[in-house]
């Protein structure tokens, strides 16, 4: 049992990690705390279930249309509703939550308030010893961590991906040396919202999904980054593998009702002990 909890936690972890860099990258580069971040997720899982369940569209064309409409979506929203108010970090704050709220009972009109379920993509079971693993808790693992990977090559390598990370760096010096800053926090923002929405694609046929859904994986990738270290992608990749194993082993030892309270006791902690978290800068 502890073998099957650990892998389990592990796979689970890397979806996390996925879910916790979008909200990273906005918190680093962008620095703005975006409590819109999980109603991205929450249409993201309706979005899939609309491809998927309603218009009948392969689970791998439907994912990727998923990630392409939230992220032109995020484009929008961070043009029209937070370029005006990016110098007033309360306003962007109380812009966010109100979009958030917008959003939720927009999803209330438009697929219900009941509870629905995504198909798996792929179906079967995979035995590893004692471990039994479904192929789809691998497959979303494996598609979350190719999704890191590019995005961290892509920081690394690309032209935009090192503007990305001067403006992180240093914002101030970012603008005197001619990086469109405006373009490069539209960029990010989308590729959040993306990012969310496809963590939400990918664990859709794992949990029921409903239009509240976003509040608890909101809370999670705020504790997997304030662990990890703001703008560390590192340091969100690890704390989303110990946010991962930690749900599961407290739902197992403790009880189903503690699991959403460990990221909101693992943020105190964090933030008494080590402000800047395992690898990142000071948040505060």
């Amino acid at each position: 049992m502890i073998l099957q909890i650990l892998a389990s936690g592990l796979l689970l972890g890397g979806i996390y990690a996925l879910m916790g860099l979008g909200l990273s990258l906005t918190l680093g580069v962008m620095r703005i705390v975006n409590l819109a971040h999980g109603v991205f997720y929450t249409l993201g899982s309706f979005v899939m279930y609309s491809f998927m369940v309603q218009a009948k569209v392969n689970p791998f064309v439907a994912l990727f249309f998923t990630f392409i409409i939230i992220f032109f979506a995020g484009i929008i929203i961070e043009r029209i509703m937070l370029t005006p108010i990016r110098e007033s970090e309360m306003n962007i704050m109380i812009v966010t939550f109100a979009f958030a709220i917008f959003a939720e009972q927009c999803i209330r009109l438009g697929w219900g308030v009941m509870y629905r379920s995504t198909p798996p993509f792929v179906k079967g079971e995979l035995k590893l010893g004692l471990v039994l693993l479904d192929y789809q808790r691998i497959l979303a693992f494996a598609i979350g961590m190719a999704m890191i990977i590019g995005l961290v090559v892509a920081l690394k390598k690309t032209k935009i991906g090192k503007a990305t990370r001067m403006v992180q760096q240093n914002y101030q010096m970012a603008m005197v040396l001619g990086i469109n800053v405006n373009f490069i926090s539209m960029l990010v923002y989308g590729i959040g919202a993306g990012l969310a929405a496809l963590a939400g694609s990918l664990l859709a046929p794992l949990y029921l999904i409903f239009p509240a859904m976003g509040w608890t994986p909101l809370g999670i990738s705020f504790a997997i980054v304030i662990l990890g270290g703001m703008g560390s992608v590192l340091g969100t990749v690890i704390g989303g593998f110990l946010f991962g194993l930690t749900t599961l082993l407290t739902s197992y030892y403790l009880s189903s009702g503690m699991v959403n309270v460990v990221p909101f006791l693992a943020m105190i902690i964090t933030l008494l002990i080590r402000p800047s978290g395992l690898l990142g800068k000071e948040i505060f």
